[in-house]
């Protein structure tokens, strides 16, 4: 019909008012919303999964570009730095927003060692604590699985638990 409106058609397929009024049931909206509790149930988990992933992509890529400046710092001066204040590094943050851990083994520090107390490095340990801000010297103590360490003098970068 040419006279007829787009809202006259819609009307016919969805009438509002009067007592043919339609709507949701309860029965669609509990559906619903179940759904979106699942769909949530699964998300969250994988964003927060996600989330760590990065923050420890980012702190391992930290740890490559200080782990540059500390041998800068060792050619230009033929010794590794005491701290990370000596190459201004001292005020970076990892993404948990603790400071970076940095021990000149050279100095006498005991070294962070593996589950078989093997040294991690021979000439620095260099690593974030984590989500939780804390550590041990045992890398597979829980305080230290969330850690992103360097191993193997730089040849590897990574979680603790990774390890």
């Amino acid at each position: 019909m040419p006279g007829r409106t787009v809202s006259s058609r819609l009307k016919e397929w969805w009438p509002v008012g009067g007592s043919g009024q339609r709507g949701f049931s309860l029965v669609e909206l509990v559906l619903v919303v179940s759904f979106l509790g699942i769909l949530m149930m699964i998300a969250i988990p994988t964003f927060r999964s996600f989330v760590e992933r990065a923050r420890v992509s980012r702190a391992a890529a930290d740890i490559r570009a200080i782990e540059k400046d500390i041998t800068s710092y060792a050619l230009d001066y033929d010794r590794y730095p005491n701290s990370l204040s000596d190459i201004h590094r001292d005020g970076l943050r990892d993404p948990w927003g603790h400071p970076y851990q940095y021990v000149n083994l050279s100095s006498g520090a005991p070294p962070r060692q593996s589950t078989f107390f093997i040294d991690l490095n021979s000439d620095y340990d260099l690593y974030s604590l984590g989500q939780d801000g804390q550590s041990a010297q045992v890398i597979s103590d829980p305080a230290s699985l969330d850690d992103v360490i360097r191993v193997s003098d730089g040849g590897w970068v990574g979680k603790g638990a990774n390890f």
